[in-house]
């Protein structure tokens, strides 16, 4: 069996940086939106822990919301709510909006 890169167990690992920090408002945003899914049933805990175990590592690599963001729109696409290209134009619609001024 092949070890993918979320199993790190057994092996020696960079010191886990456990400062305090605020979140920037995008990923307080991811969190809301992970929350809202589970709550509409669009997603379970799990869905989301095997999409994040699923993504390349190139993409798993990245920040933790990052990676999170990139899970979820892949189950979204998985399962037929949006596709890649709805998620990413109506954020280009929210970004404009907010460097906009609302």
């Amino acid at each position: 069996m092949n070890q993918r890169q979320h199993d790190m167990g057994g092996m020696d690992a960079d010191p886990i940086e456990n400062s305090a920090h605020e979140a920037e408002p995008w990923a307080k945003m991811v969190t809301s939106l992970a929350a809202a899914m589970r709550e509409h049933d669009i997603m379970r805990i799990d869905e989301l822990r095997r999409a994040l175990e699923d993504l390349p590592s190139k993409i798993y690599e990245q920040d933790y919301f990052e990676r999170w963001s990139e899970a979820m729109v892949n189950l979204l696409e998985e399962k037929g709510v949006f596709t890649r290209k709805e998620v990413l134009s109506r954020m280009e619609k929210i970004k404009d909006k907010i460097e906009g001024g609302l």
